[in-house]
């Protein structure tokens, strides 16, 4: 499908990869794995046609197969001319020949429908030829399931039926992000290339997503930091690491595994060589003068100088975050109490919002905390709300010595462009002792020498979000609130903040959509949903395992009473029709004979109906062709007029 051979990639002075070759094959589930900045994006750019001229620089060889379509989905997303677009017409033009079909076919329609056409005419029947083939190339490719398709992959994706309407520009950025996944889906290519699909997602859409994705019929390559989400879907591995490209045959856990366990082993050659490079330099030290041995000196002494130019330590990545948060005075046994808080907003359009309702819950000391609900339930306005960043109604109220420290969700936003990384931390440390702290702090983070003087603007995500964490370490704190902070952290950087939080003394509330990351460190749920907080004891995965149930259950619910709500709408029907006064006996007659006259020309329209969607209907002669649709336009009228008719004589 797609085969990549002595691939040279580089951004500036920076070498991305060096001379690398790799394939993605027909029906790969594959993942493209390695630390931020080793250049996944720019790979994925660059398979997709998407590199700027001026951009980052290849050379080598992208060889891809007649049949092979690329569907890209980037991080950063961009809506122009779109904007006043409906979400289902963005998604409606996924195919852009279906698309195109679809409007020339309404346009031939509306011509055949002009009263004042010549059916005997040339044109007419022309018009009719070509109406006909349009159709046939429509249905052949899928046109007539696009729209029905196009709304499952919306409801999917967490759009309501009402939203379908909506304009793309009253849209979030992150519903935006939504919106080009399912355009994407839709196009169906051959070969997917998903960068950080998951980052906008709640979990239902990521459990529909995950669904989706199993069952794609093609390829893809996928970059993301969920391993939950890799593991499910991915059996092979591409990982970017010392400017290569290397294959594991699995998933992540697997890579991960394999990835030891060739460290290992190459590491055993390497000690081995050495011990042999040892054992040949004593031998030629010891008999390189000795007349009897000078041969076999020599020889061992050409097998040295070959060896040691063959010998190569195993390259390890150590570059990974290494830190702990200064720790403060404990607080005291109750952290945090809510009693009575809502928190509404006022809309554009002038009606009013409520997020939170109502809300009653304590923090106490020593709670790991994961705060969950879908896109738009008020995790972010809850997390102000804990942090007292906004006004609100109700009561919050801090217990004793409760020191906090906020990361905010867009906390790279807050990041001056302009300042340098070491400037930006020094302006944020609030005593002397910390400004001393700043050096070894970007350290940790893995910011040292010329690199601190990097101003903020030139950072990758993945940089930003380590400045703005370390941002966090400058003042101590014994209730930490994190809004989504893994956005833009690699996988190394994830354990590694991991870590750091099991050592955290203090109380912790993190909203996250990273699975692994929530289950390494909770042991309490916040849901928030309809303007309330459940809460769930135990485990992130414990609270998954209850929130399926409570899903299906769900589900079955409403099933339930969408069957009482019809059958309760027929019975008023049938009760409304009972009270109804009878009509005259003469009336009563003329209704049902024109009912059943409606009932034959209904199932006459059907018949026509049937016929002009088979293919062989288009193969006819124009002149059969024509006379079929004007009979069905007939009917159309005739129907039209009894329809009328049965409502003046019901009344």
């Amino acid at each position: 499908m797609l085969e990549v051979r002595n691939l040279s990639l580089s951004a500036g002075t920076k070498v991305l990869l060096r001379n690398t070759s790799f394939r993605i094959g027909d029906k790969d589930r594959a993942s493209l794995v390695g630390l931020n900045g080793t250049g996944k994006s720019t790979l994925l750019r660059l398979l997709s046609g998407q590199l700027k001229e001026d951009g980052p620089i290849s050379e080598g060889q992208i060889m891809k197969s007649s049949t092979t379509t690329i569907g890209y989905l980037p991080q950063e997303i961009s809506f122009e001319g779109d904007l006043d677009k409906t979400a289902l017409q963005y998604a409606l033009e996924a195919n852009k020949t279906l698309h195109e079909l679809s409007e020339k076919i309404s346009r031939m329609e509306h011509e055949l429908a002009l009263p004042d056409q010549d059916h005997a005419s040339d044109e007419y029947h022309k018009l009719i030829e070509r109406f006909s083939d349009a159709s046939q190339d429509f249905e052949r490719l899928g046109g007539y399931r696009m729209q029905s398709d196009a709304e499952k992959i919306l409801s999917g994706l967490g759009f309501g039926s009402a939203d379908f309407y909506k304009k793309v520009k009253e849209f979030s950025g992150g519903w935006q992000m939504r919106l080009l996944i399912a355009r994407l889906l839709l196009q169906n290519p051959t070969l997917l290339l998903l960068d950080e699909p998951t980052n906008h997602l709640d979990i239902d859409s990521l459990r529909w997503l995950e669904q989706y994705l199993l069952n794609y019929e093609h390829s893809y390559l996928i970059v993301s930091h969920d391993r939950f989400f890799l593991d499910k879907l991915t059996t092979k591995t591409l990982e970017i690491a010392f400017n290569e490209i290397t294959e594991y045959k699995g998933n992540y856990s697997f890579y991960e595994k394999e990835k030891a366990e060739r460290y290992t082993l190459m590491m055993s050659r390497y000690e081995n060589d050495l011990k042999k490079m040892a054992d040949l330099k004593s031998f030629v030290d010891r008999f390189r003068y000795k007349a009897t041995k000078a041969r076999q000196a020599q020889s061992r002494l050409r097998q040295m100088q070959k060896l040691e130019k063959e010998l190569q330590a195993p390259e390890e990545d150590l570059s990974q975050i290494s830190f702990s948060f200064p720790k403060a005075r404990p607080s005291g046994r109750e952290v945090l109490r809510l009693e009575g808080v809502s928190k509404s907003f006022t809309l554009p359009d002038g009606t009013t919002k409520t997020v939170l309702k109502n809300i009653d819950l304590e923090i106490m000391r020593g709670d790991r905390i994961a705060i969950v609900g879908s896109n738009g339930a008020g995790k972010t306005t809850f997390c102000r709300i804990l942090a007292d960043e906004i006004d609100f109604e109700g009561k919050r109220q801090t217990g004793h010595h409760v020191s906090m420290s906020y990361f905010a969700q867009h906390q790279t936003d807050n990041l001056a462009p302009e300042k340098s990384i070491l400037q930006e931390m020094m302006d944020a440390a609030p005593t002397s002792e910390a400004q001393r702290r700043v050096r070894d702090i970007l350290g940790c983070f893995l910011f040292s020498g010329d690199a601190v003087e990097k101003k903020i603007a030139v950072l990758s995500g993945g940089e930003k979000s380590r400045v703005a964490l370390a941002k966090i370490l400058l003042q101590a704190s014994n209730l930490l609130i994190m809004d989504e902070p893994t956005n833009h952290l690699d996988m190394r950087s994830k354990e590694m903040l991991i870590d750091s939080l099991e050592n955290y003394d203090g109380t912790l509330l993190i909203v996250s959509h990273d699975r692994y990351f929530l289950d390494s460190l909770v042991n309490k749920v916040f849901e928030i949903k309809n303007g309330g907080v459940q809460v769930y004891l135990g485990t992130y995965a414990e609270y998954l395992e209850k929130a399926e149930k409570s899903w299906e259950e769900e589900k079955k619910q409403q099933a339930e009473a969408q069957a009482k709500e019809e059958a309760a709408r027929k019975a008023a029907t049938a009760k409304s029709v009972e009270k109804k006064p009878a009509a005259p006996k003469a009336n009563s007659k003329k209704i049902a004979a024109i009912e059943k006259e409606i009932q034959r020309l209904e199932e006459s329209k059907k018949q026509h109906e049937d016929m002009m969607a088979q293919p062989l209907f288009y193969e006819q002669s124009a002149e059969e062709t024509h006379k079929a649709i004007a009979e069905y336009e007939e009917l159309c009228k005739e129907l039209d007029a009894l329809y009328q008719c049965w409502e003046d004589e019901a009344g």
